[in-house]
């Protein structure tokens, strides 16, 4: 990888790191799931901080130390929180991206997946419950697991709280534990 990159990205987790520091898990499209450093985000002064919400679309300028990156510039292209304010999509928005950055790989990119990431997004932002959980079921196709056919049968048929909880049962039978962003509002 260059020193300098730039690449669109989606803010898939973050955590506080130090003081005034954010270790931000990022998808993208040219690297694929990343790490990477934003340095003074959470200062009252810093622009970042802003384009760094979770389930944000944004444009980043990434910069390579050793084998660490650091996040330099960012810009905001779709900010989920602008356009969502019922806490049942924010709570959609951070189950799935749990389970996108449980099953993610490290540094393997997918233009393709990353489209469906903004989708699942778009649908969550536009209330659209159909169609997030048929990007959720093409997510989950792409990585390469198998859908039960009991999912698809509920899809089918319509019946998407059955769904859903299937899906869910299913994520969670793949990664071995219980998710914990569902159960922030049950």
């Amino acid at each position: 990888m260059p020193k300098y990159l730039s690449t669109r990205a989606i803010v898939i987790n973050k955590k506080r790191r130090g003081e005034g520091d954010l270790l931000t898990t990022l998808y993208t499209e040219d690297m694929g799931k990343i790490l990477c450093l934003a340095k003074g985000a959470q200062s009252i002064k810093s622009r970042r901080l802003g384009h760094l919400e979770i389930g944000s679309v944004i444009k980043v300028s990434l910069y390579q130390k050793d084998d660490f990156l650091w996040l330099s510039e960012s810009e905001s292209e779709l900010s989920f929180l602008e356009h969502s304010e019922a806490l049942i999509q924010i709570n959609l928005l951070f189950y799935f991206l749990e389970i996108a950055n449980a099953l993610l790989p490290q540094n393997q990119a997918s233009p393709e997946i990353f489209g469906i990431i903004v989708q699942v997004i778009e649908s969550i932002s536009q209330n659209r419950l159909r169609s997030f959980i048929k990007n959720e079921i093409l997510f989950l196709e792409k990585l390469g697991y198998g859908i039960p056919r009991d999912i698809l049968d509920n899809y089918n048929q319509a019946d998407y709280k059955s769904t859903q909880k299937l899906i869910k049962a299913f994520c969670e039978s793949i990664i071995e534990k219980k998710l914990t962003s569902s159960q922030l509002f049950t």
